[in-house]
């Protein structure tokens, strides 16, 4: 089956664009190095078992809406986004749920301001606390690291609990560099944490980028195994060249329904 411009998922990815021209793909992101294919396929494997995610980094421009919106290609093939356009109460998300479909629900950034799909407050607290079976959150956030992201998601503004807090499944953080000569900038996924199911200390380092070598550090020992099949299927995407929104959903979707009937 081919996946076309007006796609479901296609079309809400491609509405996260605030910089015009193409969105940028995983695809492309490996390409310029803001995260490896290791981690690209570990990503790609936990979002498509179902986790929700939240893209963060300090400074606008930094590119955390961009990753947000190549990780969403991930989402499993019966998957679906729901976009959060204004502070909803906890009975709205359940009403838009069908628990037998996977739901993405998406709010375009975690921020103070009456623009399109920002949500704060009382409506920031409800959309991440909803997250259950087949329920789950994508949004980004201006915050440096876990500590600063406790603060906001804890602190009185949004005053989530410890418990929601720790089923955000998967966090990450992202940083712009001045690059050295005429290559301008670089971005580059700097850490990434997973939840641990303990609300004592929810999250715990599981990536992080190293400047030295430009290389990504695992911190914790990972199923390079299970995660093998995404990383040889992302490769091929690259060697490829498949590189737009629209064809690499279409090639993600086809890899999943291919490995279900194997």
């Amino acid at each position: 089956m081919r996946v076309v411009a007006w796609d479901p998922i296609v079309r809400e990815i491609n509405a996260l664009n605030q910089r015009g021209g193409r969105m940028l793909s995983i695809v492309d992101l490996l390409q310029a190095g803001t995260l490896d294919l290791r981690l690209a396929a570990h990503l790609m494997r936990v979002i498509a078992k179902g986790a929700s995610v939240l893209a963060c980094a300090g400074p606008g421009g930094t590119g955390k809406t961009t990753l947000l919106a190549a990780l969403l290609c991930f989402l499993p093939a019966n998957g679906r986004i729901q976009v959060v356009e204004r502070a909803e109460p906890l009975c709205w998300y359940e009403e838009q749920a069908n628990p037998r479909v996977p739901t993405w629900f998406l709010c375009h950034e975690l921020g103070p301001g009456f623009w399109y799909s920002y949500l704060w407050g009382e409506g920031a607290a409800a959309f991440l606390s909803m997250p259950k079976e087949n329920r789950f959150c994508a949004t980004t956030v201006h915050a440096d690291s876990l500590p600063e992201l406790r603060d906001i998601l804890l602190g009185r503004e949004i005053g989530i609990s410890p418990a929601d807090s720790a089923r955000i499944d998967l966090v990450l953080f992202m940083r712009a560099l001045r690059g050295r000569g005429i290559a301008g900038w670089k971005r580059r996924v700097t850490e990434v944490f997973a939840a641990t199911g303990n609300t004592g200390s929810s999250h715990q380092r599981i990536c992080h980028w190293e400047p030295e070598t430009d290389g990504f550090i695992w911190g914790v020992e990972e199923t390079e195994a299970a995660d093998q099949p995404y990383y040889d299927f992302l490769r091929s995407l690259k060697e490829r060249q498949i590189v737009t929104i629209e064809d690499v959903r279409r090639e993600v979707v086809a890899f999943y329904r291919l490995s279900r009937s194997g």
